[in-house]
């Protein structure tokens, strides 16, 4: 497995480098903004791990233009951004998770090799297809039909569509779009769920409960 680190913390990338390697990794180390995404745009990767504050710019802009030229490598970014609206805007730039410094280093490897798992069919999705639009004023268009979203509408289903055809844990979801590292004990998802279900009835989007294991979005007339 390929990873591209791309970290400016000298001190952190040899522990993370050294660590990796160890699991059976091979690290393709970068500090900058612009070699990133010069090394980014190679077809050998399996996995980014980005971290945002970089000396040359944000990880964030390296990101947008990724997806930008569709490539769906997985990104994992590693960032000390810990507020709620700094993972929606990661997710909703095309990342594929979001881990907060200070982590433990078994969570890391645990999804890089998740991330991996899934490359043959990857989490990330382009803000638009032929069926669905998504864009920053928190508006789903569906077959030409615009369909306006709560922010935390928007952002459950932003991450929904980039994991659509996989069953998705309550428990990524409560961390990667309400910013919970445990669960809370409340009826959260279910009651946003319940808003974004009623604005989607019979539009291309559906999104199914899979009885103890999630959800799932599907995209698609059947």
């Amino acid at each position: 497995m390929r990873i591209l680190l791309v970290e400016d913390n000298a001190t952190l990338f040899e522990v993370i480098q050294q660590g990796l390697q160890e699991e059976g990794m091979d690290v393709v180390h970068v500090a900058e903004a612009a070699v990133a995404l010069c090394r980014a745009r190679g077809a050998d990767l399996d996995v980014i791990v980005l971290d945002l504050g970089l000396p040359d710019g944000d990880g964030l802009d390296v990101l947008q233009e990724l997806r930008r030229l569709h490539r769906p490598v997985p990104v994992l970014v590693l960032t000390a951004r810990d507020a709620l609206e700094a993972r929606v805007r990661a997710f909703e730039l095309g990342a594929d998770d979001y881990l907060v410094k200070p982590f433990a280093f078994g969570e890391l490897v645990a999804r890089i090799r998740a991330l991996s798992r899934r490359a043959s069919q990857p989490r990330w999705w382009p803000q638009s297809d032929e069926e669905v639009v998504l864009d920053d004023g928190h508006v789903v268009r569906c077959a030409g039909q615009d369909v306006a979203l709560s922010p935390r509408e928007y952002a459950l289903l932003s991450y929904l569509l980039r994991r659509r055809g996989e069953v998705v844990p309550r428990s990524d979801i409560l961390r990667d779009v309400f910013g919970c590292a445990v669960d809370p004990g409340t009826n959260t998802i279910d009651v946003h769920l319940t808003h974004l279900r009623r604005k989607l009835v019979g539009k291309a989007v559906r999104i199914e409960t899979v009885r103890g294991a999630g959800l799932r979005c599907k995209v698609g007339a059947n």
